[in-house]
């Protein structure tokens, strides 16, 4: 698969949860970059301009939606200025790992950022930690605040209770694992951090109306 078809497939997956996944799309992207670039001699400044289109690709992708314009060019203009002060290309390399992530967590982050830094925190824990066994104890913990605290103040900026937006996001994250994967129904369920494949059906079920096994099939048909 050549850089161009690469980039496309890495931005078109940038919104899900899954962050192996895009992480795993950018490393073929990056050897893809590099390689093609051995002909001429690598040169960093080569790097740094590979990392500066893909820092405007991704704030393209963002720009026209439901977030804070000032933010998203705060976000661009930062990295850009990170990518010119290092002359390392490992160090590039990772550098462009930590672009992905954050692009990957702008959106659910600027859905609540202007409303309450607080619940912004909550979700960038959820989302770096979203296999885990998250618990609203462990969350509210990390990010130093009660956890009655957290809890009143996240159904009413988020419009979900902690659990359901948790079962949300882990039922988002285990679609993209039906769809691009064949891992049984139970691999995926423990993967997404659920701690019994009949839970996780029952979970799947109530927010998308069918079982996963029936959304694997209609994803199928459609391809």
């Amino acid at each position: 698969m050549n850089s161009l078809l690469l980039e496309e497939e890495l931005i078109s997956k940038i919104d899900v949860v899954d962050k192996k996944l895009i992480l795993i799309i950018y490393k073929k992207l990056y050897d893809c970059f590099i390689s093609n670039d051995l002909g001429n001699g690598l040169q960093i400044r080569s790097v740094k301009n590979h990392l500066i289109l893909l820092n405007q690709s991704l704030y393209n992708h963002f720009y026209d939606k439901e977030i804070c314009k000032n933010y998203l060019y705060d976000i661009r203009n930062k990295f850009i200025c990170k990518i010119e002060k290092i002359n390392e290309e490992a160090k590039l390399y990772k550098l462009g790992q930590k672009i992905i992530i954050k692009y990957s967590n702008v959106l659910t982050e600027k859905c609540y950022y202007a409303r309450s830094p607080i619940i912004c925190k909550a979700i960038t824990y959820i989302n770096n930690h979203i296999d885990d066994d998250l618990s609203l104890e462990k969350v509210a913990d990390s990010i130093h605040v009660s956890k009655n605290y957290l809890s009143s103040i996240f159904v009413k900026n988020i419009g979900y209770s902690f659990s359901s937006y948790i079962n949300k996001i882990k039922i988002e994250n285990s679609k993209l694992k039906l769809r691009h994967t064949t891992k049984s129904i139970l691999n995926i369920s423990m993967e997404c951090g659920f701690n019994s494949q009949t839970y996780f059906c029952s979970i799947f079920k109530k927010f998308t109306g069918i079982t996963p096994n029936e959304y694997r099939k209609k994803q199928l048909i459609k391809y």
